[in-house]
């Protein structure tokens, strides 16, 4: 007896195996007949989810090759099976065993040789069935092997059947080990395919990239004939409609819930013509299915939902012409758990993606930032240096009253004051602006150091303070812009005078450290800074919330200044201090590099 299919039994399209595990399928199919005194013989699969497969018949059938194939349920032959009897790896299922209710159940599923029974005694039987179910190690039935027409014509005895047992046993664990073979080699392929995708660079940085490279890569690795990948959470995206379907929006929103249903419960969809496998509520769409296969020339189309975790990102849509070897539920499965390893890249890709836009989001505003500061302090200087050479002539005139004098030299103050936040915020928007980098060359830092002291004696004197130059006076060499780095020194210096008292003073002079490195070092008496204000200090315009510190002039911009440009050269600025009891500030260089070091 053997197995076919007809009607609704004619299921998932796809021929077994490769050229090669196809002939050697069949070439056991050959060996178990001749050794076992058979004319015919045939061989099912067990796929996935209840289906069988034929994959190798032989002997006289008619229609042997559309046989080939097919598929049906397995739960249909196992109430066949009920009814046998078992000896050695077969199964002896005489005519009469059957009732009538399961040849009602097999009728279109059976198919009867053309010989006729003649009803002699010992006779075999049209209708008759010898099987032997193949199991792997586990015990799970992995194929049917079905012997059909004795040579002698004749119903076998026990004797007889435990010998053909004893005989196909090597044949049976061929078979077995062919089916586990080609599984492995199914699934080894689509590794393949997604290892290439996770090695392409670009196909990580960008979905449009992946999407093109997936379909590529996986039109072959699954050998389908069209592919499409439509992804959810990239609405910009303009996917093509690869399968020429031409689903209306309704359709396509339907596949798409239906898809992220899948993925729910971990299974693919197929969509034959008249029937939808794997979600009972996009069967109310078959008929338009149906249709749309019939005009794009697709036997079927597999559906496997894409996503990571417990997410949904996409779905990946395979079709086969009608025509081509079919589809069946291991692929099914191999497709779903492509469509993991497809999520996590996609999943991986957007993210980068979306960090892309963001830092080039924060560029332009970095670099708008700078226009603004820079257009600022320009269009403000003009009119600032109108109002404080007015109010300048104003607080010296002799012809207005002490009271307008007054208010002249209160203006001044204010000017001068507005102004020196305007040099500020010029001098942070260009130290901290990519777009200009530092001025790099050799920088003596005493030297620097020295003229720093020179310029800030008279302010020091005139505040009470003395400074004192201290440390290493011979040449330091750091690497840098020598602007930039007198304005970070000037700035600590300015700041130990401004923030110290009369007869207190300050120390300021170079270090060699022990790593090879430079730095500069400054240490007054001064009012000291709390550990409140010290988390916060080289925030831009921040003030201390010490009162003392607030009542002394400054535009809270000046340490945002020096770290700023100990950034820019690699450098790094160190405090500590103690309220009431001084500061001191460190600026460290980093080492010259042996190419750059000064020769003598």
């Amino acid at each position: 007896m053997e197995q076919g299919r007809t009607g609704e039994r004619r299921t998932r399209d796809l021929s077994w195996g490769d050229q090669r595990a196809r002939a050697l399928m069949h070439a056991l199919a050959r060996e178990a007949a001749s050794r076992s005194g058979f004319r015919v013989c045939a061989i099912e699969v067990v796929r996935p989810k209840g289906l069988l497969e034929f994959v190798a018949i032989h002997g006289d059938v008619a229609s042997a090759e559309e046989r080939l194939g097919t598929a049906s349920r397995l739960a249909d032959m196992q109430l066949v099976f009920a009814e046998g009897e078992q000896h050695g790896h077969f199964l002896w299922i005489p005519y009469e065993n059957l009732s009538e209710e399961i040849r009602e159940r097999i009728d279109g599923v059976v198919v009867v040789p053309e010989s006729a029974a003649t009803g002699a005694p010992g006779e075999w039987h049209p209708m008759d069935m010898l099987v032997a179910r193949i199991a792997d190690e586990r015990g799970d039935l992995r194929a049917l092997l079905y012997l059909d027409v004795p040579t002698d014509l004749a119903r076998p005895d026990k004797a007889r059947l435990l010998a053909v047992s004893d005989e196909l046993e090597t044949v049976l664990l061929s078979v077995v080990t062919l089916v586990e073979r080609e599984e492995y080699a199914d699934h080894m392929r689509l590794i393949r395919a997604t290892r290439r995708l996770a090695r392409s660079n670009p196909a990580r940085h960008d979905v449009a990239h992946l999407v093109r490279e997936a379909r590529s890569t996986l039109l072959g690795a699954l050998s389908v004939d069209e592919l499409e990948i439509r992804v959810f959470i990239d609405e910009d995206a303009d996917t093509p409609d690869s399968l020429g379907l031409e689903m209306a929006s309704d359709v396509r929103r339907a596949l798409e819930a239906a898809a992220a249903r899948a993925w729910t419960h971990q299974r693919v969809l197929i969509i034959e013509p008249g029937h939808v496998w794997g979600d009972p509520e996009l069967e109310a769409y078959a008929d338009w299915f149906t249709s749309a296969l019939e005009v794009a020339g697709f036997e079927a189309v597999v559906v496997a939902p894409v996503g990571v975790d417990d997410e949904v990102l996409g779905m990946l849509m395979c079709a086969r012409r009608t025509g081509s070897r079919r589809w069946t539920d291991g692929e099914g499965v191999a497709a779903l758990e492509l469509g993991h390893d497809l999520g996590r890249a996609i999943a991986n890709a957007h993210a980068t993606q979306r960090e892309r836009r963001l830092l080039e989001e924060l560029r332009e505003l970095e670099v708008a930032r700078h226009w603004f500061l820079r257009e600022l302090t320009h269009e403000i200087n003009n009119p600032m240096t109108v109002i404080a050479a007015n109010a300048e002539f104003l607080a010296s005139s002799e012809v207005i009253a002490d009271s307008d004098r007054r208010r002249a030299q209160a203006i001044q103050r204010a000017s001068e004051r507005l102004g020196d936040l305007l040099q500020g915020l010029s001098m942070l928007s260009q130290v901290s602006d990519p777009q200009q980098p530092p001025a790099m060359q050799h920088v003596d830092l005493v030297r620097v150091v020295e003229e720093t002291m020179v310029a800030m004696a008279a302010v020091a004197e005139r505040a009470g303070i003395t400074l004192h130059l201290v440390g290493d006076v011979d040449e330091a060499v750091v690497q840098g812009d020598p602007r930039e780095i007198a304005s970070a020194v000037s700035n600590l210096v300015d700041n130990a005078v401004k923030y110290s008292d009369a007869g207190h003073e300050v120390w300021i002079g170079v270090e060699h450290r022990p790593d090879g490195g430079l730095s500069f070092v400054c240490k007054d008496e001064g009012i000291g800074i709390s550990e409140a204000d010290q988390a916060n200090l080289f925030a831009p315009l921040f003030r201390s919330t010490n009162e003392e510190a607030l009542m002394r002039p400054g535009t809270g911009l000046g340490l945002g200044i020096v770290r700023e440009i100990m950034h820019r050269h690699g450098g790094r600025v160190e405090v500590e201090s103690t309220l009431g009891r001084g500061t001191r500030v460190r600026l460290h260089f980093r080492p010259l590099a042996p190419q750059t070091a000064p020769t003598a």
